[in-house]
């Protein structure tokens, strides 16, 4: 298994699983588990959840049932912005309790909320000194957010996960972040699931010249924006449905992208965001509650 050093010096898989919108928004049902559960056949060890998800509990019951050593998986939930600021260790918590586990390997900022950032940061410090997060990350922070959290940060953040596709590349924010010792984490690397509006004609995996690649190799074009990830020392964290799908999105093996075609895809870029915008989705997020 692929894993990368972060740098407080825990290990994470780099390749990992997605749980938002299993089958529908914010379900937490036997589906959900078992989808979960045929990831966890496959060989993924890294799930990526969030309290706002609704489906914590879900991922909970598929740990208890795989039967699979805790210290083998590499468990991720995230602080809504709701519940940031005074907040956040009573949400950390809640998590906790409805994944049934002692700790998190990371815990991450959902969403930047700038006001709110010291008191949500330094309650996070607190529970990675007191032992229950392994590793303390960012997810949507954009290079404004990360420098006013340096001003006042005793604990480093690991990690800033990302939409990060090859219709958006963010190679700006992804190089800060790296040249600041932050591993990189794309959420929807190929282009956003079935939960969204996006049609399937306008995702990256339909391109032209990704398929024009994948066909070279004798892979699928979802294989190949994985690996155009990896290959650059992101980590992924796709998710599907189908056990086709999963199982060809962990199977990253047996083929390797040249220079030519990374730089191809690179130039795919379009600067299209195709999930919410830091600069604007903080209102709407605080219409979003999260379920008990």
């Amino acid at each position: 298994m692929r894993t990368l050093t972060l740098n407080n010096g825990v290990e994470i898989p780099q390749i990992g699983f997605g749980t938002a919108a299993i089958r529908d928004w914010q379900i937490d049902d036997s589906y959900v588990t078992d989808t979960i559960l045929k990831a966890m056949a496959v060989g993924y060890r890294h799930f990526d959840t969030a309290s706002v998800y609704g489906n914590e509990r879900a991922l909970g019951r598929a740990i208890k049932q795989s039967g699979i050593d805790r210290h083998e998986l590499f468990i991720v939930s995230k602080v809504w912005d709701t519940e940031q600021g005074s907040e956040t260790t009573a949400a950390f918590e809640r998590s906790l309790e409805r994944l049934e586990l002692e700790y998190l390997d990371m815990y991450l900022v959902h969403w930047p909320v700038p006001a709110y950032t010291r008191e949500t940061w330094q309650a996070m410090e607190a529970l990675y000194d007191d032992k229950k997060i392994r590793a303390l990350g960012l997810s949507n922070f954009r290079k404004s957010d990360i420098e006013q959290l340096a001003t006042f940060a005793q604990v480093r953040p690991t990690y800033n996960q990302l939409e990060i596709h090859p219709y958006f590349s963010q190679k700006e924010l992804v190089a800060y972040c790296q040249f600041h010792e932050m591993a990189v984490g794309c959420w929807s690397p190929l282009g956003t699931g079935g939960w969204s509006d996006v049609k399937t004609e306008e995702k990256p995996v339909t391109d032209p010249a990704v398929r024009e690649i994948a066909e070279k190799h004798g892979v699928n074009a979802g294989q190949v924006i994985l690996m155009w990830d990896i290959q650059q020392g992101r980590i992924v964290i796709p998710k599907s449905e189908t056990m086709e799908h999963i199982a060809g999105n962990f199977d990253l093996f047996g083929f390797e992208l040249s220079d030519d075609d990374l730089q191809t895809i690179d130039g795919l870029n379009r600067d299209r965001r195709l999930g919410g915008d830091p600069d604007t989705v903080h209102e709407q997020n605080l219409q979003v509650k999260v379920p008990d």
